[in-house]
């Protein structure tokens, strides 16, 4: 690193020149507003040791935070991320949209110099983490969406419902919008009537969890085309049956899928909506690869490029030298030059002494009569692994229980819970509700 400069500065022109806005249930507030309250801001800004906290839910003001410091020169060290957890303030903290000074929990590794940035997830664990990737790179990672994704290239708006501390919601959406100047539309999972209009007959992105992309398709109702517009689903779980219920409300839309993590980046997409595991073909320009594969051709997936993370707190590198990092996804090549998924690495659990996947066992329940979407999760805090099953919609436990039994090797689930079909089996982060 050797240019610690603003790593918002060469979009600075675009935004005060873009009639493009932030779009919020409050108003629309146009990008060369926001970059004056930004300078504004930024000017104001104590020294901060440790860097900066940005609270992710303030709408219009947390974009100001993140262009006030990706204004700053020289470029600090940030984290998007709840305060409470990672400010020094700790626990306390409360209220406010503005940046607060971060503590030495949010700090990347000792031996990581200059600025990075950092988004938190649970992880499998359920303890929060920060996973850091670098300011400086964003841009790049703008332009391998730009040239990869024709969508991308042609979108003059970018939605979503997701917490922008969600990792794809703030690389997949948030970066975009603001690196290209386009309108950026952030509505809460109630307030389609937002989202809605700025859709309609425009080009765009828009990524929010199918669950409540079918709640948005019932205030879309079909009264306009959506031509153009391209849903991304928020954690997975888009079933053919599910995208036909969104595409009768938003008719003409269509669906980009992706597969992809917060250590990882985007490595793969597909423009089909399947359930056997297919997850399409690598990005144009994003390296992807297996290794350690076996006589059956299952390996586990690797990438490396301007996306991925490389450090997480605890001091922790998860990237190789070169950059390359894992996504813990086992899978193997299709003959379109694709991959399908056969499990993760980490999800391999024994039942009765023999191997078992947990997508094996959401294949099974989601191909019900009824069901719209599913989920399994897996408690190893005890003797032995114990196996919930969420099922969403018009199911029965016994139902369940019989498509488990039913596997090529019978699982018999610990718990099973059922959720109604206006409900997910992942929360707003794509993370497996117990």
């Amino acid at each position: 690193m050797g240019d610690f400069g603003a790593w918002l500065k060469a979009a600075e022109p675009t935004l005060r020149t873009s009639a493009a806005a932030v779009v919020t249930e409050h108003g629309r507030f146009t990008w060369s507003s926001l970059v004056d309250r930004a300078r504004t801001l930024a000017a104001g800004l104590p020294p901060a040791p440790y860097g900066w906290v940005i609270p992710p839910g303030g709408g219009e003001r947390t974009v100001v935070g993140l262009l006030a410091l990706g204004l700053m020169d020289r470029s600090p060290r940030w984290v998007l991320g709840d305060p409470a957890t990672w400010s020094a303030s700790g626990p306390g903290t409360t209220g406010g949209a503005e940046p607060v000074p971060a503590g030495p929990q949010a700090a990347p590794p000792p031996h990581v110099d200059g600025p990075t940035y950092a988004t938190a997830t649970s992880g499998t664990t359920g303890r929060p983490k920060l996973l850091f990737g670098r300011p400086h790179s964003m841009a790049e990672a703008v332009e391998l969406y730009v040239g990869g994704m024709p969508e991308y290239a042609s979108a003059e708006v970018f939605a979503t419902c997701s917490a922008i501390d969600f990792a794809a919601a703030f690389y997949m959406v948030v970066a975009p919008a603001m690196w290209l100047g386009r309108d950026l539309v952030l509505f809460r999972p109630s307030r389609w009537q937002t989202a809605v209009p700025e859709l309609a007959g425009r080009p765009g992105i828009c990524l929010v969890p199918p669950a409540i992309a079918v709640l948005g398709a019932r205030t879309a109702a079909a009264r306009r085309t959506f031509r153009g517009t391209c849903f991304v689903p928020a954690g997975g779980g888009l079933t053919p049956g599910r995208a036909e219920r969104i595409t009768e409300g938003f008719p003409a839309s269509t669906f980009l899928t992706m597969l992809g993590s917060t250590e990882t980046g985007l490595l793969t997409v597909s423009r089909e909506v399947r359930d056997d595991g297919h997850v399409g073909r690598p990005l144009p320009g994003k390296p992807v690869w297996l290794e350690d594969a076996g006589p059956d051709g299952v390996g586990t997936l690797w990438t490396r490029g301007p996306d991925t993370r490389f450090a997480v707190t605890g001091g922790r590198l998860t990237a190789r030298r070169d950059g390359s990092v894992s996504t813990g996804d086992l899978a193997r090549r299709s003959g379109d030059g694709g991959y399908v998924l056969e499990g993760r690495a980490d999800d391999l659990v024994k039942v009765d002494g023999v191997s078992v996947y947990p997508r094996e066992i959401t294949a099974a329940v989601r191909a019900l009569e009824g069901v719209v979407d599913a989920s399994v999760s897996v408690d190893r805090s005890g003797p032995l692994d114990r196996i919930t099953v969420v099922a969403v919609g018009d199911v029965t436990e016994a139902q369940v229980r019989d498509a488990c039994l039913r596997l090529p090797t019978p699982v018999t689930p610990y718990r099973v819970v059922r959720r109604h079909a206006e409900e997910s089996a992942y929360d707003e982060r794509g993370k497996v509700l117990r």
